[in-house]
């Protein structure tokens, strides 16, 4: 990070003193498309040990990178409840710290309501944050982080500005390991954010030898703190670092960030109710071996392709990009269902899905043999049952819906189509393609032209758009 990086960050760090959204939050807060999302959790605040020292682990040790196909749960541990779990590893001063942070106390929990609301709302992204705080044995504390920056939103931005749940910086993001390009944008994909800032968090802790000075250094720079501790890396005490001459924005920041542990730390007393996790919020990681449309995934999953993007909002555009990542949050109990309809296609075929409406009742196996897939995957993603497909039947299939293909467009090729007894074969069509726009079932296209269904088609070549006049043979397709 450059010391120009830094005047930046600590400068756009500057101008969150008054939130917009902690305000918001005082009086109910409601952030259309995702959730409002939030925190974790806490109880009565135990000592705080040496910050200098390690701090005891509660969490199992890591698994091995997924392979694809494998996926992370994220879901509460049976061991305990999820707030349970986060106040075991509570490890910074909270309501006692100082009076700033009883002043934030009383202003995070001013609508009781709004805040458990908000809390359930941003349960499965909190239980993304909640499993990787917990697994590396860091504080706590910090599951709070991203409701103090975003309110757990995945708040998009352009140009030299923070983005994402935890608002990191371009620069500071790309130096953390994140891509970012028209088509993926790191800082918005939440599961790959998470372990950059907390990787930045371990490493600003390493230096400074306190979880505190890592919270004011994630807010203004690594080099301003730098700049103020020199090669000191004792933990300060409270009223040594009440001292430090650092912005009044980090002291702000880290006051915030215990308030919140000094709210859910004591319910009762804020007269808060926090909600538990349902199996709902259970998320799952899916790492693919291929970029996959998210219409399709989202199909197969059985949920809307909304859904699907609110959970995994690096994705800029309808699909995974060419060039990865190839890795998608989605419902843990949809999970199976969505590697067995996959594993079914040919990895090419992900890509790119639209929607048809068949115009003439169709045959499963016949449609799919036209469009290169396994019926039964077929069958699966549209969720249809037996073979026979009546007019009318909405259905995924491969092929990309651009604006070539529009309503309007189409309309006039159809009509160009139906006013002629032939078809001319033009680069990208398919059986289906050419069927779809004369307005004939596949299954008679093929039939009047001596064609397989999978049958391959040549530049050129001239189709029989009717059936053949009575007592005359059938032709065979004509070749250019």
């Amino acid at each position: 990070m450059s010391p120009a990086h830094t005047k930046a960050r600590a400068r756009k760090r500057g101008m969150k003193g008054n939130d917009w959204r902690l305000a918001a939050f005082g009086s109910g807060c409601a952030i259309a498309g995702s959730a409002c999302v939030l925190l974790a959790a806490c109880s009565a605040n135990p000592g705080r040990p040496s910050t200098a020292q390690a701090l005891p682990s509660t969490a199992t040790p890591s698994a091995p990178e997924p392979l694809p196909w494998e996926g992370t749960n994220f879901a509460p541990a049976p061991d305990a409840p999820l707030w349970t779990r986060l106040r075991r590893t509570f490890a910074l001063d909270a309501c006692d710290y100082n009076a700033q942070v009883s002043q934030w106390s009383r202003r995070f929990s001013r609508d009781a309501a709004g805040l458990s609301a908000s809390l359930s709302q941003s349960m499965p992204f909190l239980l993304v944050v909640a499993e990787q705080v917990e697994k590396r044995g860091m504080p706590g504390e910090f599951v709070f982080l991203p409701y103090i920056e975003s309110n757990y939103t995945a708040l998009a931005s352009s140009g030299d500005r923070a983005a994402g749940i935890w608002q990191l910086m371009p620069d500071t993001a790309r130096e953390a390991g994140l891509s970012i390009n028209r088509d993926y944008d790191g800082r918005l994909d939440i599961y790959a954010s998470t372990l950059a800032a907390l990787d930045l968090l371990e490493r600003y802790h390493e230096e400074f030898g306190d979880w505190r000075l890592a919270d004011m250094a994630f807010n203004a720079g690594e080099y301003a703190i730098r700049d103020l501790r020199g090669n000191n890396s004792d933990a300060p005490s409270t009223a040594e670092l009440a001292h430090l001459r650092a912005p009044a924005h980090a002291h702000e920041h880290l006051a915030k960030l215990l308030a919140m542990s000094c709210v859910i730390a004591d319910p009762e007393r804020f007269q808060i109710e926090l909600p538990e996790p349902s199996a709902e919020d259970a998320l799952a990681l899916l790492d693919l071996p291929a970029a996959a449309d998210l219409t399709l995934v989202a199909r197969i999953a059985g949920i809307d392709t909304a859904q699907l993007k609110r959970l995994n909002p690096g994705y800029l555009h309808g699909r995974l990009p060419e060039h990865g990542p190839y890795r998608l949050l989605l419902p843990a109990g949809r999970h199976d269902a969505v590697i067995a309809a996959l594993d079914k296609l040919p990895h090419a075929s992900w890509s790119e899905w639209r929607e048809i409406a068949l115009q003439h009742d169709e045959d499963l196996n016949v449609l799919a043999a036209a469009h290169g897939v396994d019926a039964e995957a077929l069958r699966a993603i549209n969720a249809l049952q037996g073979d026979a497909l009546p007019a009318g039947t909405r259905m995924l299939v491969p092929g990309h819906a651009d604006a070539a293909h529009s309503p309007k467009t189409t309309a006039k090729i159809e009509d160009l189509v139906k006013q002629s007894a032939t078809h001319i074969v033009r680069a990208g069509d398919t059986l289906w393609s050419i069927a779809h726009s004369a307005g004939v079932r596949l299954a008679d296209l093929s039939y009047w032209n001596g064609l397989r269904d999978d049958a391959m088609l040549q530049l050129g070549q001239r189709l029989r758009l009717r059936a053949p006049d009575s007592g005359s043979a059938t032709a065979a397709a004509g070749a250019p």
